[in-house]
């Protein structure tokens, strides 16, 4: 994300950071660490954002809103996650992706060294020749050998965006990091524990043992003349003070008019079933994708499965028991379990999940900057080689802190 030019001002007074996602963990993080005052506001009663675990009572346990992972290519996630403390409650795990065919009961596997494609196909993904501004992930490799085994799977996990309409350049842009840095940049990173025991709580953490003030059930309404305007009463800005607006755009469309262009969006679904014991899939793989289905990827965590759908919308509108009576169905078929006996299960429906990464929307994602002298966006949804992620939204809180502080070598720790 290329940041608006650094003002020349003293170290700012306060750094307040409105929105405690991981996106305003970041930055809050980053600014703390460097010795600024942090003061960091949520409008919910608990942080995390998107990217959070909470204890579900049907369920009688912790899961997550989303199921993810990070590669070894998210350096600057995992190097938050290092400086909080977070690694400890993640687990990187052998760079193989195993993959189950709903339609024909056919698994193989994707590691840096067995790709189901040929040379010329994956030159193909990695944008080899030149690839058009318009051109979709379809377009691009759909009649390709290796489209469902391979980049079909891939396009929908990393853009949440269906191939026939997910942009060509921003695929091979996250497939030219991946591919090429081999084994390492491959390497999933797991959260056993949950995202809130990785990237959440130790970050809350870590900035209250720097001092940092983290208010929460503050909804910020508007901005105006030296002051953060709240539901609950104004704060006050200090003459070098900082704000970052780590916030959505619908929410940022409401403080800054006319500011955020349209931005569509596209969901994610995602059901957690509780079984009866612990779950193991196929030859004991931590994760596994699926192809001609629903569901697109599994994952256990002791007695509980979790399945992801990205780019959802054939799902959202659905029923939540609709919706499990056919996720469950795949899941059933895969590990040889009764179909009609669906067990307990939460269905999260994030309908406004990642923008749609297509041609036509990726150009529109506004930068960091904002009309407002001292105040600067941070979130996933903006202007960045990298999809709506959890690296994006890492990297652009980095980047806000940056700002504020007028150190644009800042990094997270030694």
């Amino acid at each position: 994300m290329s940041a608006p030019a650094l003002p020349q001002t003293p170290q700012p007074q306060t750094l307040h950071v409105v929105g405690a996602g991981l996106a305003g963990l970041a930055a809050a993080t980053a600014a703390a660490r460097a010795g600024v005052r942090v003061r960091l506001y949520e409008a919910a009663g608990h942080a995390g954002g998107r990217c959070r675990s909470f204890r579900d009572d049907k369920l009688d346990r912790v899961i997550d809103n989303g199921s993810h992972l990070v590669l070894g290519a998210n350096r600057t996630a995992l190097a938050y996650a290092r400086a909080t403390g977070g690694l400890e409650a993640m687990r990187p795990v052998a760079p193989r992706f195993p993959f189950h065919d709903l339609a024909s009961g056919e698994r193989w596997e994707v590691s840096p060294t067995r790709i189901p494609a040929g040379p010329g196909e994956i030159l193909r993904a990695l944008g080899l020749p030149w690839t058009r501004r318009e051109a979709s992930v379809a377009e691009r490799l759909g009649s390709r050998r290796g489209f469902v085994r391979l980049w079909k799977p891939l396009c929908e996990a990393i853009l949440n965006t269906a191939p026939e309409e997910a942009s060509a350049r921003m695929f091979a842009w996250t497939m030219r990091r991946a591919l090429l840095g081999g084994a390492p940049a491959l390497s999933p990173w797991l959260f056993p524990h949950g995202l809130s025991a990785a990237l959440v709580a130790p970050a809350l953490a870590t900035l209250a043992s720097y001092g940092a003030e983290i208010q929460f059930r503050r909804r910020l309404t508007g901005i105006e003349c030296g002051r953060l305007l709240f539901e609950d009463g104004p704060e006050v800005l200090g003459e070098a003070d900082r704000v970052v607006l780590a916030l959505p755009p619908w929410a940022v469309a409401p403080i800054l008019p006319g500011w955020i262009p349209p931005l569509p969006t596209r969901t994610i679904v995602n059901a957690h079933f509780r079984l009866e014991a612990a779950v193991a899939l196929p030859g004991g793989a931590p994760f596994l994708g699926l192809v001609n289905g629903f569901g697109h990827w599994l994952f256990p965590r002791g007695d509980v499965l979790s399945v992801t759908v990205s780019a959802a919308e054939p799902l959202v509108d659905r029923p939540a028991d609709a919706v499990a009576a056919v996720l469950w169905g795949e899941i059933a078929r895969v590990l040889g379990r009764d179909p009609a006996a669906i067990p307990p299960v939460r269905v999260i429906k994030e309908r406004r999940a990642t923008l749609a990464h297509d041609p036509a929307t990726l150009p529109r994602r506004p930068g960091p900057e904002t009309p407002l002298a001292g105040v600067m966006l941070a979130g996933d949804w903006l202007r960045s080689p990298w999809p709506c992620t959890i690296e994006a939204a890492i990297s652009s809180g980095l980047d806000a802190a940056r700002w504020a502080l007028g150190r644009p070598a800042l990094v997270f720790g030694p």
